[in-house]
């Protein structure tokens, strides 16, 4: 059958009676790689496109146009796979702390209070930027780690954990002085935008005494990370639908890369409105409590909202797959990097920022709307069934002629 995968058109083989003649038959690995490569191959109406148009379509090939298996796996990352022990004891270790808090919850309470304690009694928690310079430390360390896990991880397998299966591109870019305003601009806009807020709208109560209880600080932090992303969701939906041509150029500038994968510096490159409207959704959100009226939820809580949300951005905008990350971690519920790198590829599916519910129920995703790497899947899986049939009637050598039939069709 190696004769019959010249490039990406099938070469049909005459059927002969001499055995000698026939072509050797390959193992199923062989055959299956043979058809990775040939599914990769662009289509007609592609291959008349322009360059850029080709990448945009096909933007996780790899250097040499070859669709691997792990390409192929990144969108549902341990999707009927099974969790590795580091992965199994991260999916355990909720359930385990929630029943361990219900059977006894006074060392987990007591933990919390002497956290609360020591934030209360550090001087510049009581200024009033304090939350957003939390936020703002937030971006610059995961930032900062995501630019530069390739120094740990080394050149093999940086690239093996890379969508594009390339090294970083311009990984610290943001640390050469002429680029400056790649971090300052953000930086500024957001924390003078805050300090006006504080100035003129809302003045910053002081800070509570009491701490919460560990039950109201999680549910505080889950609920508020849960709420964020369904409360931008229609806005980001908006920022891509919507037919008024300046609601999509608000957004554009944040898809301004779209010839390679991320990098973590994406997170925070946007339009000052684009930001405007994430830092007022973040901030309503942090105003809204399961447990008590407007304005109550706790300023831990708060805290820990703001690291959290900045890490999941950071991930989500990295161009990384990794065991540890949150879309491997549970991908039940977490569409994580993977999503999001193919969202600033192709701006018409997957909205969400961390969740997948939204995207999945409204079908903006790739197999709903049939394109990218899911119509890849399908192809590839005909194909590998079309391969088993032709390999099981390799099985009897006297089924010459079949053989040869079915080599003719693939």
């Amino acid at each position: 059958p190696a004769a019959a995968f010249n490039g990406a058109k099938p070469v049909l083989v005459q059927p002969s009676n001499n055995k000698s003649q026939l072509p050797k038959r390959q193992s199923r690995a062989q055959l299956s790689s043979r058809v990775m490569e040939n599914v990769n191959m662009p289509t007609s109406s592609e291959s008349s496109l322009p360059v850029s148009t080709a990448e945009t379509l096909h933007p996780f090939k790899s250097s040499d146009d070859t669709l691997t298996r792990s390409n192929v796996r990144h969108s549902n990352s341990n999707n009927g796979d099974q969790f590795n022990p580091f992965q199994m004891v991260a999916r355990a270790a909720g359930p385990l702390t929630a029943i361990s808090y219900i059977v006894n919850p006074e060392p987990l309470d007591a933990a919390t209070s002497s956290l609360w304690s020591a934030v209360h009694n550090w001087g510049p928690a009581n200024a009033p930027l304090f939350e957003a310079e939390v936020a703002s430390f937030g971006f610059f360390v995961w930032i900062a780690c995501f630019s530069a896990l390739h120094l740990f991880l080394g050149p093999e397998r940086t690239k093996a954990s890379r969508f594009d299966k390339q090294m970083p591109h311009k990984p610290f870019e943001w640390a050469v002085p002429q680029n400056f305003h790649l971090w300052f601009n953000p930086l500024g806009s957001y924390l003078g935008s805050i300090w006006i807020y504080h100035q003129f709208l809302h003045e910053k109560p002081p800070l509570p005494e009491l701490a919460p209880t560990f039950g109201v600080f999680t549910v505080e932090l889950l609920f508020g990370v849960f709420l964020y992303d369904l409360c931008f969701f229609p806005i980001h939906w908006l920022m891509h639908k919507s037919s008024w041509g300046q609601m999509r150029k608000v957004h554009g500038y944040h898809h301004r890369m779209s010839s390679h994968t991320l990098n973590s510096l994406e997170t925070v490159q946007h339009s000052y409105i684009d930001g405007f409207l994430q830092v007022c959704v973040n901030i309503l959100v942090q105003q809204v409590t399961p447990f008590g009226a407007i304005g109550q939820k706790h300023v831990l809580s708060r805290l820990a909202h703001n690291l959290l949300v900045t890490y999941l951005l950071s991930e989500a905008h990295s161009g990384y797959d990794l065991p540890w990350m949150s879309h491997r971690l549970f991908p039940e519920f977490l569409g994580g990097a993977p999503r999001h790198e193919k969202h600033h590829h192709d701006g018409r599916v997957y909205y969400q920022q961390y969740f997948k519910y939204l995207d999945d129920f409204f079908g903006n995703t790739e197999e709903a709307l049939g394109i990218g790497d899911s119509k890849k899947k399908i192809q590839v899986e005909e194909q590998k069934q079309q391969l088993l049939r032709v390999e099981e009637s390799f099985d009897d050598s006297t089924k010459e002629e079949t053989r040869d039939l079915a080599v003719e069709r693939i």
